[in-house]
């Protein structure tokens, strides 16, 4: 049985695909008429089926209520454990309810979904204090489910001094149009109900665990998708070096004007970058040793610039292989308007409720567009 927000999504492109027959309909046309008719029906349908779902959730929630009223709130401030990290669970009403917790994780500032009744949102955001490749990018957001984009390729002709009265020269950029869908990436676990009773290790298990794993997916995808782009530099194949990350930076550069910031690369690579050291007699290490920066010239930075460029480290791309890459001006990530990271917590999934059981699900719906291949370089061995 679909949600009401798959019914509401549902009944918005039938209405959408009859705005697109309005002139051939306005034209008389047979087969638009009867397409129209279809779509009208399934309409009506579909508005008939949310106000019953609506008007049974309205019904519930006043059941609920005489069932059980949650005990008196906590003066404020009580319930809020950090004002940076997860407000605390409305426990009461939980416990009261046993049903179905909606949770929205976002910016401290976004607004809150209005959640499945009975239910209890909060803002919970998702800020980590490492870099990983999402912060790299542009952040773009769309209200429907699919995107389509264009990709730079060659620029053919270029400007150039000339006369008075004379032609000027033209310049012919190549643009490719590519549609994307928004992928949705996700996970569960379980847990027994006893979490319910215990605000700051809920707040462990779907952070250090569930939001962790997914991040992690997310991260993976954002990787193989611009190693997978056709277009990306891939000229620098003899291994990884401070010599071979400046010139996949020097590409970059020359091939499309754009200034990379940033390398991902994997730690154990990064290691070996860490590690090295002069010629000299000193034996400083190149990038800081492990209490100062280059010489004592400075305080000591986990990962320092290489060639002025950010440093991300992830295990999620392959150890041999790097990315040199015009991250913001090259790529975005695009979501869902108005969503974020979704964590909704039921015991009424499989056989939860008789086992005492909770299940957790966290996800996210996004997608990367890769608009400029050649602001991407892949430094890898061969």
């Amino acid at each position: 049985m679909k949600n009401i927000k798959e019914l509401q999504c549902e009944l918005e492109e039938k209405k959408a695909a009859l705005i697109a027959l309005k002139s051939d309909i306005e034209a008389e046309d047979e087969k638009a008429i009867e397409e129209g008719e279809v779509l009208a029906q399934a309409i009506s349908d579909l508005t008939e089926e949310i106000e019953a779902i609506q008007e049974n959730a309205a019904k519930a929630k006043e059941l609920l209520g005489k069932i059980g009223t949650p005990e008196e709130a906590p003066a404020e401030g009580e319930t809020e454990m950090n004002t940076e990290g997860l407000k605390s669970l409305d426990l009461d009403y939980l416990k009261s309810n046993r049903g179905v917790v909606s949770t929205s994780i976002k910016a401290a500032t976004d607004p809150v979904v209005a959640p499945t009744i009975p239910a209890v949102s909060q803002i919970i955001p998702v800020a980590d204090d490492r870099l990983g490749v999402r912060d790299l990018l542009s952040v773009e957001a769309i209200s429907g489910n699919a995107l389509t984009y264009f990709v730079m390729g060659a620029v053919e002709g270029a400007a150039a001094i000339t006369e008075e009265g004379a032609e000027k020269p033209q310049i012919h950029p190549t643009y490719t149009a590519k549609t994307e869908s928004l992928k949705k990436i996700a996970a569960h676990l379980k847990e027994t109900d006893e979490l319910l009773n215990d605000a700051p290790y809920l707040e462990s298990v779907v952070r250090g665990r569930g939001i962790k794993a997914v991040k992690d997916a997310i991260e993976a995808y954002l990787i193989s998708t611009i190693l997978g782009t056709s277009g990306i530099n891939v000229s620098v194949n003899s291994g990884i070096s401070f010599d071979n990350l400046l010139k996949a930076k020097m590409a970059v550069l020359a091939d499309t004007g754009f200034e990379p910031d940033a390398v991902v690369i994997n730690p154990a690579d990064l290691q070996t970058l860490l590690l090295a050291k002069d010629g000299g007699n000193s034996g400083q290490y190149l990038m800081g040793g492990p209490a100062y920066a280059p010489y004592g010239n400075g305080a000591y930075g986990a990962y320092l610039p290489i060639w002025g460029m950010k440093v991300v480290a992830s295990s999620k791309i392959t150890a041999g292989t790097a990315i040199v890459g015009a991250f913001k001006d090259g790529a975005s990530l695009v979501s869902k308007q108005d969503e974020g990271f979704r964590v909704e917590v039921a015991n009424q999934n499989e056989d939860d409720f008789v086992k005492n059981m909770i299940t957790v699900r966290i996800e996210e719906r996004i997608l990367e567009a890769v608009r400029v291949p050649g602001a991407f370089a892949k430094v890898y061995t061969a």
